[in-house]
């Protein structure tokens, strides 16, 4: 894949459609990265859906018009929450994973932002590994993924 094609963009809450369509393609593919299920994603409404992108920045990847990957900002005070990172297989290991991260890294520093915060569910080492080649350090905060959901996650620390 030649990353010239890529295009990343904005998503806005008239944009839910194409986010739920990539988020229960992400929540379907690797279902241990995340904390959602794909069973509750798929009985969100389009309120939810439009809610969802009004609380949060959210950048889609695409390629050809068809969406590869995309990644999430929650602002928390002077800091943001790196959030719903995912990337099509068909497009891994060709740097899209790196655009979407530096996309997030500069809209966090825009905003006035002094760190990001991300969480990484235990043996997700690719995740890790793109978070570490970005600056991002784990800080030894552990905790279960949801209450329901006794899954290990780690935090990493951006300090930008």
């Amino acid at each position: 894949m030649d990353l010239a094609t890529v295009d990343i963009r904005h998503l806005d809450a008239d944009d839910w459609a194409t986010f739920r369509d990539i988020r229960l393609r992400a929540l379907a593919d690797a279902p241990y990265a995340f904390g959602s299920t794909l069973s509750t994603a798929r009985h969100h409404t389009e309120p939810r859906w439009r809610e969802m992108l009004a609380t949060r920045t959210q950048f889609l990847a695409t390629t050809d018009d068809v969406g590869i990957g995309t990644v999430g900002l929650v602002p928390e005070a002077d800091e943001s929450g790196l959030i719903s990172m995912w990337v099509a297989p068909e497009a891994r290991g060709t740097g899209v994973a790196d655009l979407l991260v530096v996309t997030a890294v500069d809209h966090a520093v825009a905003a006035g932002h002094h760190r990001i915060r991300l969480d990484v569910t235990e043996g997700n080492g690719a995740a890790e590994r793109l978070y570490h080649r970005h600056g991002f350090r784990r800080t030894g905060i552990r905790s279960t993924v949801a209450p329901d959901d006794p899954r290990t996650e780690f935090e990493m620390l951006l300090i930008l």
